[in-house]
């Protein structure tokens, strides 16, 4: 027959819903149409003959007016049934259409035909079709021979493979390299595509849902997939293997399953699956604590370009011009890749262990999907874990990419840890995705967060090569500093700068994002090539190292001065020589050897102790930066939590953060967490000396700075004076001292009235010197208002004041 002439019409449609596409034409119309016509309703647009199209096209005329009430073609625009995804997998799209057209013949009731004259118009005709369903089935009988040839012409449309397929479409080809990539066999394939057809044609969606009665329906029964891939029964076993758990759809979430006992398994294509053929970046938002990092190469070549016209640096501070990989890391990626492909990488927090991992992918020509193992195991949502990690996996394998696991040691966590890592080495056992699995390593043997269970199973089970990534030491700090600083800053100030920042315990990862954050000030001060100064690094590194101390600790910025600090004699002299323990104490210990003979005690430890106001504070941000440290100052209200277990937590990553980062502690008030033990009356006493039991353990190996303030020094447990090495005192200031502050307090260019009777002052009012300072702002301010300089008598009532907002009781004395 000849194919038809009538444009504007889809193809392989029937000819009656081919007609509803046009302006203007009901479906009750286009029924009365075909009856004048004498034409099938259920005939194919592609079998019309030319009689036919042109009688018809007559009809068109004359309903609808005009030359030719048929649009011609005009390509998709007009027509959109010939573009879209329907077009796009129009070659698959064919297969998913036989495959359910068999269905419905093979197990379902079935209408006979128009032509039919034994055919029953009336509703009981269902149900005739339905029990000579039954009962065929019931006797074993073969298919009507209707059917059988229609069935014949399905297992013919089906019969091709997937590789005889010739995908042209970008679509296609797209699912061709899927096909490849995950090594799919024409089962899988045909299963898949049962799923992924109501993903990306909403006509598929409607033909789903009209043969379930259902209009919310989104995942699909797993005898409806069985069954329409395999009707006769004849590959069964094979079906189930391909919808298995382990099996390569389920894997790698290509298909997701859900479901219950009630309604039994139902499946639903992998969003990630359908967004990839339809030319979309990798999906990762149902996956949490995952990210994915591009290839340097394919980064150059986006639009979110720098300032200076060159490519942004990466967030993780791995720039084009980072640090070389040390020697022994190179051998043993060397090893690695001409293994298994799997690396275990232990050290400290930010030692450089995802650096390692980029560039070594970089190398491959790989891209990198960073996995925070402990948030996606742990997020809600009814797929296991495994499944989760094979979604993983699945994308990874996709986009060609490297999986780095990080927080390794979770895999062997809570209750279940065992089967949980189980699970996983069985999973990740016959990938050959590169892997890399970062755990924290301590130098302190009690904080080693790999389980030994979790190392054997890495290092045995799946064949990692274990790389040790230690922190640098203070020579390779500077080194590090020096050669990423080199040619960003001025000459004169790199070797300055470097011996500064070198005192900052940072890792490789953070020395690169320290130096990055700089060149992006930089940038932002001065378009184009700013040279970077050290305001902008030292800005850079206050960031870097107060990052780790989020919501735990907040950074003291110290003003003052040494010349303008007003202390006794002694406890300057303390201070000092804090001083000088915190500068040589390190040469003393490991270089002398003095530390081998220690088992305890490096830490530089201090008890400021005396009222409010006497500059304890002040004092503990000026030997911070002398030290070249920067101060925090502990929030206790964050730290202490009243569930049990979690004030010991957050004080380990305060303690760690601390001595990572090269960050002072100071803890204000301190004898509400160091008070004394008590004797055990209840369950909240011994908690409580847990606590305390804790902090003791922590200083004794703590290696970093720690100052404690208290206004009672008596409530302070003796085990922990016995652990402080230095414990001065700031007493209230006598009157000499009291007079040597309201000095320095008043700025000499200030407007002031030449006598302030400072001496006077001091010997009225027994005032500490943060009582001072409030004084004669609030004498400034009164000054202010009434235009006039700031003097004596501003001075004393302000202090008058003061006194009284102590709730000290000031002698009245009668005017002489």
């Amino acid at each position: 027959m000849a194919r038809s002439g009538l444009s504007g019409l889809p193809p392989n449609r029937p000819v009656e819903t081919a007609l509803t596409y046009l302006p203007g034409i009901s479906r009750s119309r286009a029924k009365a149409l075909l009856d004048q016509a004498r034409i099938d309703p259920d005939l194919s647009t592609d079998e019309l003959s030319d009689v036919q199209a042109d009688l018809l096209r007559g009809l068109l005329r004359a309903e609808l007016g005009g030359e030719d009430a048929v649009p011609a073609d005009s390509g998709a625009g007009a027509r959109p049934w010939l573009g879209g995804a329907g077009a796009e997998f129009a070659l698959y799209l064919e297969r998913v259409r036989a495959m359910v057209q068999r269905y419905l013949v093979v197990l379902r009731p079935w209408d006979r035909s128009t032509d039919d004259p034994n055919r029953n118009p009336l509703p009981a005709g269902a149900v005739q079709s339905l029990d000579s369903t039954c009962l065929r089935c019931l006797r074993g009988e073969a298919l009507e021979p209707e059917r059988v040839a229609f069935v014949a012409r399905m297992e013919e449309r089906l019969a091709p493979r997937y590789d005889q397929l010739q995908p042209t479409s970008d679509g296609a080809l797209r699912f061709d390299e899927l096909r490849v990539v995950f090594g799919l066999s024409d089962l899988e394939c045909d299963l898949l595509w049962l799923a992924l057809a109501p993903e990306l044609v909403p006509e598929f969606l409607w033909l789903y849902r009209a043969l379930w009665r259902e209009t919310a329906r989104i995942a699909w029964p797993e005898d409806f997939l069985q069954h329409c891939a395999d009707p006769f029964g004849v590959r069964g076993r094979a079906v189930l293997q391909a919808l298995g758990m382990t099996a390569t759809l389920r894997r790698y979430g290509l298909l997701l399953a859900g479901g219950d006992d009630v309604a039994g398994m139902r499946y639903r294509a992998g969003s990630f699956a359908a967004g990839h053929l339809l030319g979309l970046p990798i999906r990762l938002d149902d996956l949490k604590g995952v990210l994915f990092h591009k290839r340097r190469a394919e980064t150059e070549g986006d639009a979110d370009r720098g300032a200076d016209g060159g490519p942004d640096d990466g967030a993780d501070g791995s720039a084009d011009n980072a640090a070389p990989l040390p020697p022994q890391v190179r051998e043993a990626l060397a090893r690695g890749f001409r293994a298994r492909r799997r690396f275990l990488l232990l050290g400290a927090e930010r030692a450089g262990a995802l650096r390692i991992a980029r560039e070594a992918l970089e190398t491959l020509g790989e891209s990198m999907l960073e996995v925070r193992l402990d948030l996606l195991l742990a997020a809600p949502g009814p797929a296991s874990e495994s499944d989760r990690v094979g979604q993983v996996l699945g994308r990874a394998r996709l986009v060609r990419a490297g999986v780095y696991f990080g927080e390794a040691q979770v895999a062997d966590g809570g209750d279940h840890g065992a089967e949980r890592l189980a699970a996983l080495v069985q999973l990740l056992q016959g990938e050959t995705t590169t892997m890399f699995f970062q755990s924290r390593a301590s130098v302190r043997a009690d904080e080693q967060k790999l389980s030994p269970r979790v190392h054997l199973a890495l290092l045995r089970e799946l064949g990692c090569i274990e790389l040790p990534t230690l922190a640098p030491s203070m020579d390779e700090r500077k080194s590090l500093w020096r050669e990423r600083l080199d040619g960003k800053v001025a000459d004169a100030e790199l070797a300055d700068m470097v011996a500064t920042l070198s005192v900052f315990k940072f890792g490789i990862d953070e020395i690169d994002l320290t130096v990055n954050l700089a060149q992006a000030m930089g940038r932002q001060r001065t378009i184009g090539h700013g040279r970077v100064l050290q305001s902008d690094v030292e800005r850079a590194v206050r960031d870097v190292a107060s990052s780790r101390l989020a919501g735990l600790a907040t950074r003291i910025n110290v003003r003052g001065r040494w010349e303008n600090t007003i202390l006794p004699e002694d406890t300057r002299e303390i201070l000092h020589e804090m001083v000088r323990f915190g500068r040589f104490a390190g040469h003393v210990l490991d270089v002398q050897g003095y530390g081998r003979t220690m088992g305890y005690g490096r830490a530089l430890t201090a008890l400021f102790s005396g009222p409010s106001g006497t500059g304890k504070t002040l004092c503990a941000g000026l030997v911070a930066r002398d030290l070249g440290l920067e101060l925090f100052r502990v929030d206790l209200a964050s730290v202490v939590s009243k569930y049990i277990g979690e004030t010991e937590e957050r004080l380990s990553k305060l303690f760690d953060a601390s001595q990572d980062s090269g960050i002072a502690l100071l803890f204000d008030e301190a004898d509400s967490l160091f008070a004394k033990r008590t004797d055990v009356q209840s369950s909240v006493d011994r908690y409580a000396n847990l606590e305390v039991n804790y902090l003791l353990q922590r200083l004794e190996d703590f290696d970093g700075v720690v100052i404690l303030t208290t206004n009672h020094p008596d409530s302070i447990d003796t085990a922990f004076l016995r652990r402080i090495r230095f414990k001065p005192q700031f007493p209230a200031p006598e009157v000499a001292e009291r007079q040597r502050l309201w000095q320095v307090m008043v700025p000499d260019d200030a407007p002031r009235e030449p006598d302030l009777k400072f001496r006077d002052l001091a010997l009225d009012w027994e005032l500490t010197g943060g009582q001072i300072q409030n004084a004669i702002i609030r004498a400034a301010v009164w000054a202010a208002e009434e235009g006039s300089s700031i003097g004596y008598a501003h001075l004393n009532r302000a202090a008058e004041r003061e006194y009284k907002d102590q709730g000290r009781v000031v002698r009245q004395y009668p005017d002489d």
